[in-house]
């Protein structure tokens, strides 16, 4: 199931989906359990934004204690970086010297029933850049709120760097999207699901792009 771009409106069945953890007791294919959602900031122009970067790692959050890469962490990554660069969007490849306009974290949800905010920890596991960022930034509206979630549940949070607030220590997360549900199924179950998914959480933001 397709969720089409989000509104403010959104967020609260966002939730109540991601809260109910039910899932049909008839017979089923995984990827009918497959939600994409995305939220944007209406008023936000994307057309002038024109670098971005994609950090290397993708972030596990949750307390499996696992700081292992996945096996498709460079599957993920790189479809990331693709639709933005099909958008219209320059790559910087040198982001800890150039700061790009905008950064796309991605992160990995791996435990059950856990409250998730776009806050982070440090920027370390990235290179540190921009260098100024420290221990505890956190994302600024819009973003959606997840009560609980499914192990596997994918979000994207894309922050506009050149508006970082050095006082609050939060940054504007000027689009995101949440997958649920890519970890059931064979490996190139997973694999096709995944292209599909991340495809259609940019397909379905046409606002985004120059």
């Amino acid at each position: 199931m397709m969720k089409k771009q989000s509104s403010k409106a959104l967020m609260g069945m966002v939730v109540a989906v991601f809260l109910s953890g039910c899932y049909p007791s008839e017979d089923f294919f995984v990827e009918e359990l497959d939600l994409v959602v995305t939220n944007y900031d209406e008023e936000e122009n994307y057309a002038r934004f024109t670098t971005f970067a994609v950090p290397d790692s993708v972030v596990r959050i949750g307390d499996d204690g696992s700081e292992e890469p996945g096996p498709f962490d460079d599957l993920i990554l790189d479809l990331v970086s693709d639709n933005m660069r099909s958008l219209g969007y320059v790559e910087e490849d040198d982001p800890e010297n150039n700061t790009p306009d905008l950064i796309v974290l991605v992160e990995l949800l791996v435990q059950d029933n856990t409250v998730v905010a776009p806050c982070w920890p440090g920027w370390g596991w990235w290179g540190g850049w921009p260098p100024y960022w420290g221990p505890g930034w956190c994302g600024g509206w819009p973003w959606v709120p997840v009560g609980s979630y499914t192990t596997g549940t994918l979000t994207f949070n894309m922050i506009d760097v050149n508006e970082a607030d050095m006082d609050e220590e939060t940054v504007p997360v000027v689009w995101n999207s949440i997958i649920n549900g890519l970890v059931t199924g064979s490996d190139a179950s997973i694999e096709n699901r995944i292209r599909t998914n991340i495809n259609q959480a940019f397909d379905q933001s046409p606002y985004l792009g120059r």
